[in-house]
């Protein structure tokens, strides 16, 4: 009987080294593509999405725009749910006062509000400027190497940043947006300038370091919404308060 030639299958020591070094080539790939931010954030958006069972309505959209950005969508940065809402309460040519501009200054310039937008820095100044329409006002104020108000974003002091505001009477908003630098601070400062029946905005609530402006304005009716944002990988929230009588 003829054995078999088992010998004969045994790979060599130079296949090997060459599978063993294409395996570690598709491994670094693999760790490339599958990084632990990326497993995190999937299993983010799963947990939420299962809990949150009505947003599925929105994934189809939310997979095209996730890496997109808002800019070139000309829409907020803030949850789809948050956008319609505003779209619905807000007044015709509301007036709009922003803390930090982007594509919410083009979304509103384009239902025809007047916005007032403060920046601290140069380039997107420039770029905001370029860009938006007549309506909309870009006032640059970068930080100052002194002062009292500080962020934990970006060194450098921003009081005049904050007081900017301070050049409209009380009363004169239909939206205040915070969405910028030092954001306790400028709702501080920017809650009276609403008009009554006006809306605050607060981007990011849910960070802890924001946990002043929600005690501060506790007693105002508010509205705060997670889900899914157009240039986001993973769910976030973004908190609106009304001015009381």
């Amino acid at each position: 009987m003829r054995r078999f030639p088992f010998a004969r299958l045994r790979p060599s020591n130079k296949h090997l080294s060459r599978n063993n070094a294409s395996y570690g080539r598709l491994i670094k790939r693999f760790e490339v593509l599958v990084s632990p931010e990326l497993l995190r954030n999937v299993a983010m958006t799963g947990v939420y999405l299962i809990a949150n069972p009505r947003e599925f309505g929105c994934l189809p959209r939310w997979l095209r725009e996730r890496k997109a950005a808002t800019m070139a969508l000309r829409q907020p940065w803030w949850p789809y749910a948050m956008v319609d809402y505003l779209d619905s309460v807000l007044p015709h040519h509301p007036r709009v006062f922003e803390y930090g501009g982007g594509g919410s200054s083009l979304w509103l310039c384009d239902r025809g509000a007047s916005v007032t937008i403060v920046e601290h820095e140069p380039g997107w100044s420039k770029k905001l400027q370029e860009i938006l329409p007549p309506s909309a006002e870009v006032v640059l104020i970068p930080p100052n190497e002194h002062g009292h108000i500080a962020s934990s974003a970006q060194s450098g002091y921003f009081d005049q940043y904050v007081k900017s505001v301070d050049s409209h009477p009380d009363g004169s908003f239909d939206l205040v947006i915070v969405d910028g630098r030092a954001r306790v601070d400028c709702v501080f400062r920017a809650k009276m300038k609403l008009k009554i029946g006006g809306y605050l905005l607060l981007d990011d609530s849910d960070r802890a370091r924001y946990q002043a402006a929600i005690d501060m304005l506790s007693s105002w009716p508010s509205k705060t919404i997670r889900g899914l944002k157009a240039g986001s990988p993973i769910p976030a929230s973004t908190t609106v308060w009304m001015r009381p009588n």
